[in-house]
């Protein structure tokens, strides 16, 4: 005996292979379909061929969308063939199209750097730095107002003729570091990890009188680099008040004023963090 689980799978296979009750005549004789079959297999093929052409175009600009953003994300990876197919003018892409092509690669941005330059992941969020220095920075309420105003009203400068230098004066567990913290959080998305970000210890970086023109050297070649690998860059000296004369006389050039220069497409930005 057949369960009642079986039974009902058994008439539903039959009432599918069984016609529709239009098909039968009266008396219970089937009509003849009249070419209705024909018809029928000719419209599903149409259907059919329409829906895999769709399905062509669809996975062919797929692949150019794919060539295209693997170029942004990979550029050493990317071939002649990829760059012949992008200048195409057949494959000029849509605005929309090249939309979410921006969007995808701003999304990979975030996890790999992808532009030509370091700066692609400065933020310069200033809502955040006063919500910080607000909320987390106790006792220090002038601090808090001149920092957020000095750093904002220099970053917002069309073209600064020189670097921002702020000095934090203070004992042990006064918040000098803890400030120069927010600040990198809130002006780069790595913080204080960004490539744009430095900080110097003065006893660790430069712990030897007799190799201060070493020191030299290397801090002002480093600054040089960081400076044109990114168009803002912020720099922490922790322990200022133990650099060598020969350290300070050597970051004169970069704090002095700078004559405008049109080489540059925007203008370099620089912060110095003095804490002492």
């Amino acid at each position: 005996m057949l369960g009642g689980t079986e039974r009902l799978l058994w008439l539903l296979l039959l009432s599918l292979l069984l016609p529709p009750p239009s098909a039968w005549g009266q008396g219970g004789q089937a009509r003849p379909r009249e070419g209705t079959e024909e018809a029928g297999s000719a419209r599903a093929w149409l259907a059919f061929q329409g829906l895999r052409e769709r399905l062509r175009a669809a996975g062919a600009l797929s692949r150019h969308y794919w060539a295209r953003f693997s170029c942004r994300v990979w550029p050493q990876d990317c071939g002649e063939d990829e760059e012949a197919s992008a200048r195409s003018p057949a494959w000029s892409l849509a605005l929309l199209g090249q939309q979410y092509l921006d969007i995808l690669s701003t999304w990979s941005c975030s996890f790999w750097d992808c532009c030509d330059r370091g700066d692609c992941r400065i933020i310069n969020n200033f809502t955040g730095l006063e919500a910080d220095l607000r909320v987390r920075l106790h006792g220090q309420h002038l601090a808090r107002e001149l920092v957020l105003t000095a750093v904002r009203g220099y970053l917002e400068m069309p073209r600064p003729d020189k670097a921002l230098a702020l000095s934090f004066h203070g004992w042990s567990g006064t918040g000098k570091n803890f400030v120069a913290r927010m600040l990198a959080e809130n002006l780069y998305q790595d913080g204080l990890r960004s490539n744009c970000v430095k900080m110097f210890i003065s006893t660790l970086d430069f712990p030897h009188l007799k190799n201060v023109d070493l020191y030299e050297e290397k801090l002002t070649d480093q600054i040089r680099k960081m400076q044109e690998h990114c168009r803002q860059t912020l720099f922490i000296l922790d322990e200022a008040e133990k650099l060598h004369p020969g350290l300070l006389e050597a970051l004169r050039p970069h704090l002095e004023r700078q004559a405008p220069s049109n080489q540059r497409a925007e203008s370099q930005r620089t912060i110095f963090l003095f804490l002492r």
